[in-house]
């Protein structure tokens, strides 16, 4: 499972690293919105999969947070998007947070992942004490 954990962290690190420099130089004006695509889908891939996989080193506050903010945010998309149909747009608000927001759900579960290759790393020194 730790190989596993460094491969994540490692397409994370990858996906951020790599869109950011193809967005400073100057290729695309879109750039920035295929980081948010992909390493979003990446982490939003990764989240659903570990939501399969019961582990004990799994970071489980983090993740309940995680979830409980991400579902949140969906059913708040959800009732923007129900608003729309009545002619009220305050979709608009909602997608201009979510420019805003969605970085920090970024960080927030890179950090979440590092935190838990640090506990499998510490749970495999833990038979030298």
């Amino acid at each position: 499972m730790k190989q596993i954990k460094i491969i994540d962290l490692a397409i994370q690190l990858l996906i951020t690293v790599g869109g950011l420099t193809w967005l400073f130089a100057g290729r695309n004006n879109y750039s920035l919105f295929y980081i948010y695509y992909f390493l979003g889908g990446w982490q939003l891939l990764s989240f659903i999969a570990h939501l399969l996989v019961k582990e004990n080193w799994l970071h489980q506050v983090g993740r309940k947070r995680y979830l409980l903010t991400l579902l949140w945010t969906a059913g708040l998309g959800a009732v923007s998007y129900l608003l729309l149909l009545a002619e009220i747009p305050l979709i608009l608000f909602y997608l201009a947070a979510l420019l805003f927001v969605s970085p920090v759900f970024a960080i927030w579960y890179f950090i979440i992942s590092f935190r838990e290759l640090s506990a499998i790393k510490n749970r495999e020194l833990i038979h030298l004490k």
